[in-house]
């Protein structure tokens, strides 16, 4: 892997991608995170056993149905998904057997599942030898249809399982303990971030040259650029920069910002609410949807949205520069989650998933919750936008 991509008024910081966490700091990560096993119970029992056993070794706890949601006074249906909807984080161990439909025409394991997307949890996916003839049709199915968004694994042995799902918690674990943020032009992972509304403070450990040597640029020319992470973009200025030399190109960096504006510039049409009778939130979905994946942005072309309605791609500074998925996917995540909330389009950005490349197109899902325009109307329905994604 390149120490970093550049491409226009990008630059990336890959090889802090690798950057594991130290175990102290995962152990404070998964104290009380609740990770939920999901499998047909008699048909892999020894696959269990081994999952029980990685979650323990990271210090987090296993939700499994025949130790933590058994002997309740509710029926088996609401006691498991009632443990997914209560865990953080789903582990689906899928062999060659569907199991039993039940009443909603689903078995246990797909419905746990469903549940788990329709809940945000991390997904943790992990598959048998799904060549093997023996594989029930429905599984198969299931099996395929998740493939379009989740990178699945399998195993070899019990030993092979346990070490790959401790070693997916881990990477989870790094993903929230090091998120990507952007400041500027530039992309890199933060180890700790901190403010009180008009300051931040943000501290990395920096492992490309010329990411450092931008950032002293930055400094110096003491311009407003935008600060952005999933949880918020804002438009900042760099105060300060302490930084020490760890090793050869890595460098321990303290990023003092002052917030100029919180980076929301809402639309005309976010503020009037809609348009001839078109919600706003649709005219944002349609937007958004011409700019990620070329749909037509309305049917007519000569309507009154206008220009509102312009394909707008949140993407365009990573098309074409060939990232590693290690760094495409929550690179993806943070620039369309920068646009959702600097559009006002988003109060809350739900999910943003991006599936395995398939002759060059990846298949993105991404479900956002509009903000309320008045108090007293309910709160809206989710927002969601589906397709395919070329060249990334």
């Amino acid at each position: 892997m390149s120490n970093q991509v550049m491409g226009p008024h990008v630059d990336i910081d890959q090889r802090s991608a690798s950057v594991l966490p130290r175990q102290e700091d995962i152990a404070d990560w998964a104290s009380g995170r609740r990770i939920f096993v999901s499998s047909l119970i008699t048909d892999m029992l020894n696959e269990r056993a081994a999952s029980r056993s990685a979650i323990a070794d990271i210090g987090a706890d296993p939700v499994m149905f025949e130790h933590e949601l058994g002997a309740q006074d509710v029926s088996a249906d609401e006691a498991y998904l009632a443990g997914v909807r209560g865990s953080d984080v789903y582990v689906g161990l899928w062999g060659p057997r569907y199991g039993v439909r039940m009443s909603d025409g689903y078995s246990a394991t797909h419905a746990e599942f469903l549940e788990a997307e329709k809940q945000g949890l991390r997904l943790c996916l992990f598959v048998g030898d799904a060549n093997s003839a023996d594989f029930d049709g429905q599984q198969r199915d299931l099996i395929a249809g998740a493939r379009n968004l989740y990178t699945t694994s399998t195993w070899q042995t019990i030993d092979d399982l346990q070490e790959r799902i401790r070693t997916r918690l881990m990477a989870l674990a790094a993903e929230d303990l090091a998120p990507w943020v952007r400041l500027g032009p530039l992309f890199f992972r933060a180890t700790d971030i901190s403010g009180d509304g008009t300051k931040l403070i943000i501290k990395a450990q920096v492992r490309s040259a010329s990411v450092h040597a931008e950032l002293v640029q930055l400094r110096d020319a003491r311009t407003q650029i935008v600060f952005a992470s999933t949880a918020e973009s804002k438009v900042v200025r760099i105060d300060r920069l302490s930084s020490t030399m760890r090793s050869t190109n890595v460098h321990d960096e303290t990023i003092e910002l002052s917030v100029v504006s919180q980076g929301q510039s809402a639309s005309a049409v976010f503020r009037l609410g809609s348009i001839n009778g078109v919600p706003s939130d649709e005219v944002q979905k349609k937007s958004l949807a011409a700019g990620l994946f070329g749909e037509p942005a309305s049917g007519d072309s000569f309507s009154p949205w206008g220009a509102l309605t312009a394909p707008v791609d949140p993407l365009k500074l990573i098309r074409r520069l060939g990232l590693d998925d290690s760094v495409l996917r929550p690179i993806v995540t943070l620039l369309i989650t920068q646009h959702l909330f600097e559009s006002g389009s988003a109060a809350v950005v739900n999910a943003v998933v991006l599936g395995p490349s398939v002759v060059g197109k990846r298949r993105l899902k991404v479900t956002w919750t509009p903000p309320k325009i008045y108090d007293n109307v309910p709160a809206p329905s989710t927002v969601t936008i589906e397709g395919l994604l070329s060249g990334v």
